[in-house]
């Protein structure tokens, strides 16, 4: 396998990226300079050392080093938020984007992936654990009434949800939490990481 075809394959394994879009990545890169690669190279190389996963939310980001708690991100530190609600979503791209929308200012947990349909392992594709743990604690503290599970509405989405809501229940049942998902609006197949504001906003009133 030559260079281009090696190269091709790398961003063949990127998310929605097939061999086709991935080879024009390649052709665009050997018509940049040198300094361009090494930019790149640099930042790709760097990534890892400068971005952390937050200890709260399990989100990716950049530590803030004047932050009195450089282990939580600045979502978890913000004493604005509401505490009381928790969102869970499976991907920080979810996230990312519901934040842009700006209709939510609730808490957040990333589960990291979703639980497709005949997935024999389960708790090693999502931070199932982890998400016990926090509602835990949130609940010690007295901090949560609401868990909304925002998780895309297609099969593995679907499958998710249900997965997490029967690993909750004896917790959600125990401390009368209310468990909820995105309502009307939201439709079939729809991917949260490319919801507009509108779609969101009526999804996130009419939770159920």
């Amino acid at each position: 396998m030559d260079k281009i075809d090696n190269l091709t394959e790398y961003f063949s394994k990127f998310p929605g990226i097939g061999t086709r879009q991935a080879k024009r990545f390649v052709y665009f890169l050997l018509t940049r300079n040198n300094g361009y690669l090494n930019e790149l190279s640099d930042l790709i190389q760097e990534l890892k050392k400068d971005i952390k996963v937050c200890e709260s939310c399990c989100r990716f980001y950049t530590p803030n080093n004047s932050s009195n708690n450089p282990n939580l991100c600045n979502i978890c530190i913000n004493k604005n938020r509401d505490r009381n609600i928790l969102m869970v979503v499976a991907k920080d791209t979810d996230l990312t984007n519901i934040e842009r929308v700006g209709n939510y200012n609730g808490m957040y947990f990333v589960l990291g992936g979703f639980v497709s349909v005949l997935e024999k392992y389960p708790k090693q594709k999502i931070k199932i654990e982890k998400l016990l743990n926090i509602i835990q604690k949130r609940m010690e503290n007295k901090e949560l009434k609401e868990i909304i599970l925002a998780l895309s509405l297609n099969p593995d989405g679907e499958n998710t949800m249900e997965y997490v809501s029967d690993i909750l229940k004896p917790l959600v049942e125990k401390h009368k939490l209310k468990i909820s998902t995105l309502g009307r609006g939201l439709s079939t197949g729809t991917e949260l990481e490319y919801l507009d504001n509108n779609t969101f906003e009526n999804a996130f009133k009419n939770r159920v």
